[in-house]
């Protein structure tokens, strides 16, 4: 089949939709992929054909802004989606994220092709975007309206032929609140690093300078409050005042909104000797610090867009052997406990006793780490990231 795939960003980073397209690829289809091009420097693709708009990074922010209430982004995206499936005669369409399966079903009903259309949920958006410190704080929350999602919700999902998303919770979820989707194929992908690119990244033993004497808490991701990591900051200085031995690795970019609180808890004086901020590293090095850190931090706030699916970064410390710390969001908290791989925590005393716990246990570690990485190897056996691969056969 020919089939395009639409991502409403830049396309080198996005290791989710790479990994699906390696899947599409290896099945034999034929894949054409529309994307922004915010004018950086590109990689080139021999096995899919890439078709770039350009357009200056902070229109298209702007334009996201005022998608709640204008249609200038739904617009711009059926122009382009039409132009696309036309183009390359497309006998289906791959869309990325709730918010553009109104203008890719538009863009299909303008084709001269009856094609269907697979969403494919990347979180649960009207819940991340009314967490998002740009579209609910000052000015913007009025211009952004994210409560309105909610009810916009329903209508972009029944646009779809097929449906991807995160979680079997998230999914039954969906099915509870929507009645006319027990009609409509659901398929699960979890959010599984791609196993093949991380082996190849340890055989190339990247080489990383972190040392540290002590136990490792290890944080990797977007640093921002609505992800915890900035919630925990203040425990972990409550602990190294009561005396734990412990150092923090914390490694991704910090939200802009979230900025001045982060650097004033990381600047503390007991804590700026017992943690390193990297700003940024490529994942190809990630297997080398998951040598050096001892447990693995997913400290997400408890709410309806962590509840939707397993956040990439369980599935990077389980690949590592590394036992996982991390709050009772519903799919990570199931995923946890039915493989044995962490300790979960509501609040501060649990947090307190479970990290203690795994920082003067060693064979704890080891042994829930173990646990990690063989309940990962059984999800890979069972090609659990692949399912989605069923809509098109």
């Amino acid at each position: 089949m020919n089939i395009g795939v639409v991502l409403d960003n830049e396309f080198d980073n996005d290791h989710r939709v790479q990994k699906e397209i390696r899947v599409l690829l290896s099945e034999g289809h034929s894949i054409f992929l529309l994307c922004f091009d915010f004018g950086n420097a590109y990689k080139t693709y021999n096995d899919i054909e890439v078709t770039r708009i350009p357009i200056h990074k902070k229109i298209k922010d702007a334009l996201v802004l005022l998608s709640t209430n204008f249609m200038f982004y739904e617009f711009l995206w059926k122009q382009h989606i039409t132009s696309f499936i036309i183009k390359n005669k497309l006998d289906a369409l791959h869309v990325h994220d709730l918010y553009l399966a109104k203008a890719a079903k538009k863009g299909i009903l303008a084709s001269p092709f009856s094609i269907p259309l697979t969403l494919d949920l990347h979180e649960n958006y009207p819940a991340a975007i009314n967490s998002y410190e740009w579209a609910t704080k000052g000015w913007r929350k009025y211009i952004v309206q994210p409560k309105k999602w909610y009810k916009k919700e329903g209508e972009y999902l029944k646009y779809a032929n097929n449906l991807i998303v995160l979680s079997n919770y998230f999914k039954d979820t969906l099915l509870q609140r929507f009645s006319f989707l027990k009609a409509t194929p659901i398929s699960v992908h979890p959010n599984m690093p791609d196993f093949e690119s991380f082996e190849s990244f340890k055989k190339n033993d990247f080489p990383v300078a972190f040392e540290s004497i002590h136990p490792t808490v290890f944080y990797f991701g977007v640093v921002a409050k609505r992800r915890g990591i900035i919630d925990i900051l203040p425990w972990l200085i409550r602990l190294l005042e009561e005396g734990k031995k412990f150092h923090t690795l914390i490694i991704g970019p910090i939200d802009k909104a979230d900025k001045r609180l982060f650097n004033s808890y990381i600047n503390h004086p007991v804590l700026k000797n017992n943690l390193t901020y990297i700003p940024w590293s490529d994942v190809k090095y990630l297997p080398a610090y998951l040598k050096k850190i001892s447990i693995g931090l997913a400290p997400f706030q408890v709410n309806a867009q962590h509840d939707s699916g397993i956040a990439n970064k369980l599935f990077q410390y389980m690949y590592g052997e590394i036992p996982i710390l991390a709050t009772k969001c519903k799919a990570q908290q199931e995923l946890i406990e039915n493989s044995g791989c962490g300790l979960l925590y509501d609040n501060f005393e649990e947090f307190d006793e479970n990290l203690t716990k795994l920082i003067e246990n060693p064979e704890l570690r080891k042994t829930l780490g173990a646990k990690g990485k063989k309940e990962l190897l059984k999800l890979y056996k069972e090609k659990a990231d692949c399912n989605f691969i069923e809509i098109y056969k």
